[in-house]
């Protein structure tokens, strides 16, 4: 009975051992959105996904017109929905890029949201 305790605890060190939080980090593709680009790109996104959250609690309900509404902030960038998924796609396997993006629009709608209040 001890010796499968320490059997049991063995096991569990090397299982815990072995995991890794470190995402495997991708190379980055040939048409990759420059991360300044993919800063203010991603935040008018979040922006207008944040609105029809805001319209509609279910996803489903807009799921068919979001699309169609990122179309424009797509093309102010001159960006196809490929190139920001695989550009996407990079970013989240390089964890902290992905934290300086998310920082720098935090900011940015922080500053925002302050002039708006003025």
């Amino acid at each position: 009975m001890n010796n499968l305790k320490y059997l049991m605890l063995a096991l569990i060190v090397s299982f815990l051992g072995a995991c890794s939080y470190q995402l495997e980090e991708k190379e980055a593709p040939k048409n990759l959105i420059p991360q300044d680009t993919f800063t203010m790109l991603l935040g008018e996104i979040m922006i207008v996904e944040s609105y029809f959250k805001h319209q509609q609690n279910n996803v489903n309900a807009y799921a068919d017109s979001l699309p169609k509404a990122m179309k424009p902030i797509f093309e102010k960038y001159k960006v196809d929905s490929a190139r920001y998924l695989s550009s996407m796609d990079y970013y989240t396997s390089h964890q902290s890029k992905l934290i300086e993006i998310y920082s720098q629009i935090q900011d940015s709608l922080t500053i925002k949201s302050a002039d708006y209040s003025n």
